[in-house]
């Protein structure tokens, strides 16, 4: 199907299937979003995201986290509404996650900054944000995923993948060792030699995500299958998973979350993913890979993919 064009915002975001957000032009300055339950693309340049890093998020609720690479301060912008939230200047540029743990407008919020070694913790009211060190019972030089589950914090951290939990004990958060057991055993076939991993939550479990690269040639990989596995906390250990049901998990490059979509167009027991200006589509039932452009206009370079979630 040809994909059809608009040029104005799209409408509101969807709880149950994100929208694909892609960054393109020069300086990244226009910014085009992809319904993929409509195969419709809009396109429009934001103002309020020029010369801004976006934060690798979790639990958007229409949200973006932005840091002016320039000046470093922090801001919320509302993609639907187009509010924008000043929040306190913050230090430091490079982080690692961002996560926003309720909307905005709910008197619980707040937002963690991520970074190597520290946090920056910032709740509706306050002035500036809360630093809080981090103390690990695993060795750690850095996060590999970061995500919500049960509204605990959950980390895959490198360099020997294990997973940890947060342990919010002022003035500290404590990142304790999950399980004991061993980390899954991938069955990489000859020139799977790379792969990256994610934490995924899924219909109540966690679930590991590797996406398993064949090759690397001038810096560019090619994704060649997916193997998942479901914590088992009473045995300590991976199970492996063939089967996600109804449930589509859509991988972005740094984060992972799952859905239950009623939607035709939306591919069940799939994940989701882009590789170079590509929408992809891995059908678990036959480890088949399906690939789309999203936006023709798109280049091959110079642009960059993220999901965006009501």
């Amino acid at each position: 199907m040809e994909n059809r064009v608009g040029y104005s915002l799209p409408p509101p975001l969807y709880q149950s299937r994100p929208w694909l957000m892609i960054f393109h032009g020069q300086d990244a300055q226009r910014q085009t979003f992809f319904d993929i339950s409509k195969n419709y693309y809009y396109s429009k340049i934001i103002p309020e995201l020029y010369d801004k890093g976006i934060c690798r998020s979790c639990s958007s609720y229409g949200w973006l986290v932005l840091i002016d690479y320039t000046s470093h301060d922090c801001s919320l912008l509302n993609l639907v509404s187009m509010e924008m939230i000043e929040l306190p200047p913050i230090e430091y540029s490079t982080s690692e996650y961002c996560i926003l743990w309720l909307p905005p407008s709910d008197p619980n919020s707040h937002l963690l900054v991520v970074f190597k070694d520290f946090l920056m913790l910032w709740r509706p009211g306050d002035a500036e944000f809360i630093r809080k060190e981090f103390l690990f019972d695993v060795e750690f030089n850095s996060f590999s995923s970061v995500n919500i589950h049960e509204g605990n914090i959950y980390a895959l951290v490198a360099p020997h993948g294990d997973i940890v939990k947060a342990d919010f004990k002022d003035p500290i958060v404590h990142f304790k060792k999950l399980i004991n057991g061993e980390e899954p055993s991938l069955g990489l076939q000859e020139g799977q030699l790379f792969y990256d991993s994610y934490l995924v939550e899924c219909n109540g479990e966690m679930l590991l995500v590797y996406k398993i690269y064949s090759a690397s040639f001038l810096s560019y990989k090619v994704v060649s299958t997916f193997e998942i596995f479901r914590l088992d906390y009473a045995k300590d250990a991976w199970i492996e998973v063939k089967d996600i049901g109804e449930r589509t998990i859509f991988l972005s490059e740094y984060q992972g979350r799952s859905s239950l979509v009623s939607n035709p167009q939306v591919k069940p027991n799939s994940i989701y993913f882009t590789q170079g200006r590509h929408l992809c589509i891995f059908d678990l039932d036959d480890q088949s890979i399906e690939l789309s452009l999203p936006c023709p206009n798109i280049s091959k370079s110079n642009s960059a993919f993220c999901w965006i979630w009501g």
